[in-house]
């Protein structure tokens, strides 16, 4: 009687647990996350470089050591998908960081035509916007588990400026990378209401076009389906990228590295 108890005991344990997971299935059409990103710690360097005679000249800066730039500050960003089949979907993203910075100069930077010289007021402004666009396929699809890969864009508009302050010499550039990027993404719900989200993307160029370089993005987090159409999530994610530009008018590096958390509600 004893035995018959526990075992009943168990399976009750047990039934609820395909019930639940199947309510977790997710059906929707499209999902959009609106929120705050609050990059706690940003660093990284630029370089543009100018001609002089059969050689180059230019000063590979270091954001926080150079400029006085700034490291941590908190931005909007959006992401979501759009899902046009149950293994197939389009997902987006997009954030701008501006940093600006303020410094008296401990050494001689070249930036592009400008000299500074040690002891030079500077202010400096470098503002990268991101756009990342990609077809997402699910591969195993169940109530509970999804795990997808993805290939697509990473768009990046980099503005650099540096300023002599009380009317010095000014130098600014701009350029646009749009880069192949490829990911690999788990979800996984562990209640029908909680879902742990991860993501991992990048690519490596070497010498395509204009532009070469590497880029890694890892993102972990949590989402609570709240009600039916709306949630709330938050998680951390990681940024790193390097690149090379030289397309015979300009020739530069830029590298930068974000870590920061997300909070954000998710509309679907």
């Amino acid at each position: 009687m004893v035995r018959r108890w526990h075992a009943a005991v168990l399976l009750a344990a047990l039934l609820p647990l395909p019930a639940l997971a199947a309510d977790a299935v997710e059906t929707d059409a499209f999902s959009l996350a609106l929120g705050a990103y609050f990059v706690t710690r940003t660093n990284g360097s630029i370089r543009l470089d100018r001609t002089a005679g059969v050689v180059t000249i230019g000063t590979s800066i270091d954001w926080e050591r150079d400029l006085g730039g700034e490291t941590s500050m908190t931005v909007p960003r959006i992401d979501g998908y759009y899902r046009c089949a149950p293994k197939h979907r389009i997902d987006f993203s997009w954030y701008k960081i501006d940093r600006v910075g303020t410094i008296t100069t401990q050494r001689d930077i070249i930036f592009g035509n400008a000299n500074y010289p040690t002891g030079t007021s500077l202010e400096s402004r470098l503002d990268t916007e991101t756009t990342k666009l990609a077809y997402t396929y699910s591969f195993y699809r169940n109530p509970e588990i999804e795990t997808s890969v993805s290939a697509g864009l990473h768009v990046t508009n980099i503005e650099a400026s540096l300023r002599g302050s009380g009317g010095g010499a000014a130098e600014s550039n701009s350029v646009t990378a749009p880069l192949p990027v490829f990911g690999f993404r788990l979800d996984y719900a562990f209640t029908p209401k909680w879902w742990l989200r991860t993501k991992y993307e990048l690519f490596f160029l070497d010498s395509v076009d204009a532009y070469q370089g590497a880029l890694s993005d890892f993102t972990i987090s949590f989402e609570h389906r709240t009600f039916k159409h709306l949630g709330f999530g938050f998680g951390l994610n990681r940024s790193s990228l390097d690149m090379e530009v030289d397309d015979g008018n300009k020739r530069g590096a830029f590298s930068t590295v974000l870590n920061g958390l997300m909070l954000y509600a998710v509309v679907r």
